[in-house]
């Protein structure tokens, strides 16, 4: 019994001293899998994530630095690997690998299996609430990494108009934004004209760059409205594409009577950007037409160019002559009243002409007299007289008789006494 005691007693101290040398002293296998409990292999993260010192493995607690892209922020700035630990999943046991994240505040956190690290943009645009009119840009933003966005600045810039015509004016709106989020507006904008927006971090850091053309607006009134004389077409200066690309012209065209304004008919026209003339269809004689002008792009009509013009006489609208025209007109009507005045004066001095020097001589004017008869036999006697001293010959008148006139008064005697002595003084 004492010798069987002796070899239990044996073979316990024999397996108690095999068993403190195998800890002693572990087996290649054993320290592999105890070096490789404390590694960790190269993470597969987000596309763009750079990883300095980038290698295959990392050892425990080793601390590696993430960047990405200039625009961009990993989600942590710094990670380390914190070895592995056994997990347990479908009854199965495996081992994962634990990373840590330094976060913006310099804490370190764990990394959770079902999140990845990632390139993200620092400050995010939501395309949905971004605003554009014909005269203005507004966006809405917002920092996605905490302490990240300090002293950002956001900025317009003017960098094309859609026309070389067109005027163009530089825009000065810089801003330092404030916050987690806000709201980013340009100051006001030309309609129809390419504008870059970018938000950046100093010194040149672009966290939002983007072109962006603001909206169209109504052109501009066409320019030199006029009627061509010669061909009778309505012609204008063509509208550069400034506020809006110019898709055509509209024309009304409004007819009313001369005489009274009455309204007789109205038609409106449309016609392509590339046209800037039209000829009116034959219009009514004695009319008056109205005709406007407009510029359209999407946005609509613009301001209206006017003309008024008068119903056409021999291929010109009344009230509308040429210099040439007035010039002739004016000429004419001088000849007409200087040949009157040169007629006038030629009949007024042949009045004042007549009678003439012998013919006074020939004839005596007489007072009438009442009595027509002894009238007539003075006369006689006078012209008898004149007769004789033509022929040449003296011929010695036979005294007669006087007429032997009837007293009427005494005025009518007084003269007829005034006519006898008359008579005697002429024998």
């Amino acid at each position: 019994m004492a010798q069987r005691g002796l070899a239990v007693a044996f073979l316990l101290i024999l397996t108690h001293l095999l068993l403190a040398r195998e800890q002693q002293d572990p087996a290649p296998r054993n320290q592999g899998e105890a070096e490789e409990a404390e590694m960790c292999q190269r993470p597969d993260w987000g596309q763009g994530l750079w990883l300095v010192p980038d290698k295959e493995k990392y050892k425990k607690n080793e601390e590696v630095m993430l960047s990405c892209p200039e625009g961009f922020q990993p989600s942590f700035t710094h990670v380390k690997c914190s070895g592995k630990v056994l997990s347990i999943s479908n009854e199965r046991s495996e081992y994962r690998e634990v990373w840590n994240g330094r976060d913006s505040r310099g804490i370190w956190i764990d990394i959770q299996p079902m999140f990845s690290v990632e390139c993200i943009d620092v400050l995010q645009v939501v395309s949905e609430t971004l605003e554009i009119s014909s005269t203005g840009i507004k966006l809405n933003w917002t920092c996605r990494l905490p302490g990240a966005c300090q002293e950002v600045w956001a900025r317009c810039r003017l960098e094309k108009h859609s026309s070389p015509a067109c005027e163009t004016q530089e825009v000065k709106g810089e801003e330092m934004l404030h916050g987690w989020e806000g709201t980013f507006a340009c100051p006001p904008l030309q309609p129809f004209t390419v504008y870059s927006v970018t938000i950046s971090l100093p010194p040149s850091t672009i966290l939002y760059t983007r072109l962006l053309r603001t909206k169209e607006t109504v052109p501009d009134k066409p320019e030199n409205l006029w009627l061509d004389p010669n061909t009778g077409s309505l012609k204008w200066q063509a509208l550069p594409s400034c506020k809006g690309e110019i898709i055509g012209y509209q024309l009304n065209i409004t007819a009313r009577r001369a005489q009274d304004g009455r309204f007789l008919e109205f038609k409106q026209v449309l016609v392509n950007q590339s046209v800037t003339e039209y000829t009116p269809p034959h219009q009514t004689p004695g009319s008056k037409y109205t005709v406007t002008v407009q510029g359209l792009t999407v946005a609509g009509a613009g301001d209206a160019s006017l003309l008024e013009f008068q119903t056409y006489v021999s291929g010109q609208p009344l009230g509308m002559w040429s210099g040439l025209t007035v010039t002739v007109v004016v000429v004419v009507l001088v000849l007409v009243l200087l040949s009157a005045g040169i007629l006038w004066f030629v009949l007024s001095r042949k009045r004042k002409a007549l009678p003439s020097k012998a013919e006074e001589d020939r004839y005596t004017e007489l007072r009438p007299y009442e009595n027509l008869d002894d009238y007539c036999v003075i006369k006689e006697t006078l012209q008898a007289e004149e007769d004789a001293g033509k022929g040449g010959r003296a011929a010695k008148l036979l005294p007669q008789p006087l007429p032997v006139l009837e007293s009427s008064g005494d005025s009518r005697s007084s003269e007829k006494e005034k006519m006898g002595r008359t008579f005697k003084a002429q024998r």
